[in-house]
């Protein structure tokens, strides 16, 4: 029941920030519109102009440029227009222009703050994201492992859902560095990346690790069935790498499950530690602590080996 309530409470958020998000804008514009119709009503020498800059303020909340310029163009349009539409006067002609100039002042300078904090707000963005995906495959990075194996761990607790890791380790890629130009490492980085994020489901998240080491979290997926999707990959690698007698790649995979007590570290080194045993064990094959063995079944590819998670 309180899963329940959770749920919806959290459907009912997330549809008015949506409603909100849509259509502040037209909100905005309609509060421009308002202030400009007031400002009609009231005689000159009275500030009225200034509610603009709030409504320019509020713009900081909008994604993009277009609406601060659009809201500043109106802001200075529309106190130029109260100078001349308003009726009666109740001030002196030089308070009420020197009035009207430092509003519109105001404005363009309040607009120039907004656009300023966009653009930092747009390089951090750029910043995080660059600091988290790696440059030559485009998928996450180590830092970005570090920071979701958290969270991932943190949810499969609360909910009491399996999570498993995969560690895919190139074998012998020292060698095969220094049997080939940089290009070539690049290229074939970039196909095993492609092969293994093509084989994993949406659910699933991969991560680059190390120069020769890729790591999949398998979420809602036990040991067994991480084994069979991870044997998968490891076979569609191998039979590729077949094909070229002068390039050969195979890879080695030691997969672990979190269990009940486990911390983040305890759950690397025993994704570790089966790695190890691949290694130790001729390479080129997929190993689990604690050992799982599954049935050679013909291939299918692993993204249709499990259930997707909704």
């Amino acid at each position: 029941m309180r899963r329940k309530i959770f749920s919806l409470i959290t459907h009912l958020s997330f549809m008015i920030k949506e409603y909100v998000s849509h259509n502040l804008h037209w909100l905005i514009y309609i509060a421009m519109l308002l202030i400009f119709i007031i400002d009609l009503q009231l005689p000159l020498g009275i500030v009225a102009g200034v509610p603009y800059v709030l409504v320019v303020l509020i713009s900081l909340w909008i994604t993009g440029d277009r609406i601060t310029y659009i809201i500043t163009a109106m802001g200075v349009l529309f106190t130029t227009l109260g100078f001349y539409l308003s009726p009666g006067i109740v001030a002196p002609m030089e308070i009420v222009l020197i009035n009207r100039g430092l509003t519109i002042l105001l404005i363009v300078s309040i607009a120039t703050i907004v656009l300023k904090i966009k653009q930092n707000r747009h390089d951090i963005a750029t910043l995080l994201a660059q600091s988290i995906i790696d440059p030559l495959t485009q998928c996450k990075n180590r830092r970005a492992f570090e920071m979701e194996l958290d969270a991932e761990i943190l949810r499969s607790k609360r909910y009491q859902r399996d999570l498993t890791m995969a560690i895919i380790d190139i074998d012998e890629f020292k060698q095969l560095s220094e049997s080939q130009d940089k290009a070539r490492e690049d290229e074939n980085i970039k196909k095993l990346h492609k092969i293994i994020n093509d084989n994993i489901r949406n659910s699933d998240h991969l991560y680059r690790i190390g120069i020769d080491k890729f790591a999949v979290l398998f979420s809602e997926t036990d040991l067994s069935k991480a084994k069979e999707a991870s044997e998968a990959i490891r076979k569609l690698i191998f039979s590729k790498s077949e094909k070229n007698d002068q390039n050969k790649l195979t890879v080695s995979i030691g997969i672990a499950m979190l269990g009940t007590n486990d911390s983040k570290r305890k759950l690397c080194q025993r994704a570790e530690d089966a790695l190890l045993v691949c290694k130790s064990n001729g390479k080129n094959q997929v190993a689990t602590l604690p050992q799982v063995i599954c049935k050679d079944k013909p291939h299918v590819a692993a993204i249709l080996s499990r259930s997707r998670a909704d």
